[in-house]
């Protein structure tokens, strides 16, 4: 089963081992006619986990958390990029789809709710990361 997402919407196409071949072809024809990224289905990083299947993001007590639709997109966006930093524009234009960036103070507010969800502690946040002056970034790695 393989997983695409453009624009912040997923494909999810599975595949017999059989078809393994064509399913590459697939894939390089839809990499070289729009803009894609191809990633695992589930994505995990050390005790952070997220399922685009049920669009949830799962805590390491077990317990899943619901996100918003644009909260998961937006989660997993960074999260498929991590450690790369990208503007408040760059954010709007990857998951909303906005090539002009509403005001910025919209997307502080949205980061800071989704923050409450995920993080630990939401003052102090070991996952998304402000990065002053350019925007922000998912954490190569968890701090302790």
């Amino acid at each position: 089963m393989k997983a695409v997402v453009c624009n912040g919407k997923i494909l999810i196409i599975n595949f017999s081992e059989k078809e393994e071949k064509l399913c590459k072809k697939v894939i390089q024809w839809l990499s070289d006619e729009l803009d894609i990224t191809i990633v695992p289905i589930k994505q995990q990083m050390n005790n952070f986990h997220i399922d685009p299947l049920t669009r949830t993001y799962v805590k390491n007590t077990g317990e899943t958390v619901y996100l918003t639709a644009k909260q998961f997109d937006l989660l997993y966006f960074l999260f498929s990029h991590r450690g790369q930093v990208f503007t408040k524009e760059q954010i709007y234009e990857n998951v909303w789809g906005y090539d002009n960036a509403p005001d910025a103070s919209n997307l502080s507010s949205f980061i800071r709710k989704l923050r409450l969800k995920i993080e630990p502690y939401p003052d102090n946040p070991r996952y998304i990361i402000t990065v002053w002056g350019v925007g922000y970034k998912f954490s190569e790695k968890e701090k302790p």
